[in-house]
């Protein structure tokens, strides 16, 4: 069995916390065997999230990776951790209504046309204060139609 040296440091330490006289009873096969039981899986999906809330923290970790559980331990633990509890129901619908939430947002912006910020078409806008030619056409605008007209204004405005 290949070990390291922090692996064999845990069984050690263990070891050392029981009463001597127990320890000694182990014998080397013994020893592997705690050993491989404390090691650590490694996940292939290991995520550990520290997220501040006011003057608390809460902490999140999803792990993934292949079964190895038998169906006996997943039985007791499916009993010690049940799924459909009521706080774990609003965290699964509150993050579906997030998701939803944000697929919604990314859908709306997707959906915006934004070449008229861009490239805006004239839109002609008629200025009422202006009621002749002279006054119209000193102030830069164009006059139409017995009306002036201001054809540089911004179109978002």
């Amino acid at each position: 069995m290949k070990t390291n040296y922090y692996q064999s440091q845990v069984v050690e330490n263990l070891l050392m916390r029981m009463d001597p006289a127990v320890a000694a009873t182990f014998s080397t096969y013994q020893r592997q065997a705690l050993q491989i039981a404390l090691t650590q899986r490694r996940h292939r999906v290991n995520i550990r999230l520290s997220i501040p809330c006011f003057w608390k923290r809460f902490y999140l970790v999803i792990l993934a990776g292949s079964e190895t559980r038998s169906p006996a331990r997943l039985k007791i633990e499916a009993a010690r951790n049940p799924l459909w509890t009521p706080l774990n129901m609003l965290v699964i619908f509150g993050s579906m209504f997030a998701g939803l939430l944000t697929l919604l947002g990314i859908l709306q912006i997707s959906s915006m046309d934004f070449s008229r910020i861009s490239n805006p078409t004239i839109a002609p806008a008629e200025i009422p204060f202006k009621d002749n030619r002279a006054s119209c056409e000193a102030s830069g605008r164009v006059w139409k139609e017995d009306a002036c007209f201001d054809y540089e204004h911004d179109p978002i405005f």
